[in-house]
This record gives C-alpha cells, sequence and structure tokens, in this order.
C-alpha cells in the first residue's frame, strides 16, 4: 500500500507567488523592449572639469548623494538654463 504523502500548504502558497512574481517579470520585460537605450537618451560631451570640482563629484557619488556624474551634470545645466534663459 502506498504511503500517504503530506503536502505542505505553505509550499502551495509559495508557487502562487510565483505565478504572481512571474506576471510582474513579464510587465517589467515588457517596458524594458519599449525603453529607449541610453545612446538614443544621449548625446556623449567630453569637457573638462577642475580638479576640486571632480574631488566634490566623487564625495557626492560616494555618499550615495548622486546616482551618476551625467546625473548631476545634467541637473546643473538645468537649473542653469532655467536661471538665466528662461
Amino acid at each position: 500500500m502506498p504511503k500517504k504523502v503530506k503536502v505542505n500548504k505553505s509550499e502551495l502558497k509559495k508557487k502562487s507567488k510565483v505565478k504572481d512574481n512571474d506576471d510582474t517579470l513579464k510587465e517589467k520585460l515588457k517596458k524594458r523592449r519599449e525603453k529607449k537605450s541610453f545612446d538614443e537618451v544621449h548625446t556623449r560631451v567630453t569637457t573638462y572639469l577642475e580638479k576640486p570640482v571632480r574631488e566634490k563629484m566623487e564625495l557626492l557619488k560616494d555618499k550615495d548623494v548622486i546616482d551618476s556624474y551625467t546625473q548631476l551634470v545634467n541637473l546643473a545645466i538645468k537649473h542653469y538654463i532655467a536661471k538665466h534663459l528662461d
């Protein structure tokens, strides 16, 4: 006679969560496909910074105040343009 197998209900719940996560993953992948690449959104610009300015930028990045140098430069330029051209 075969042994009785116990089914762990929490395991069943985990599987249903995987399905929910799978749906979320599909949505994320769809958005990623629709998202433009970095090169499509940005233009490369080469410039020179004074050493103390670069050092301050590094400190901001190390302290997680900014995500990237690109983000900081874009925000600073947008602020300057808004102040002087708008």
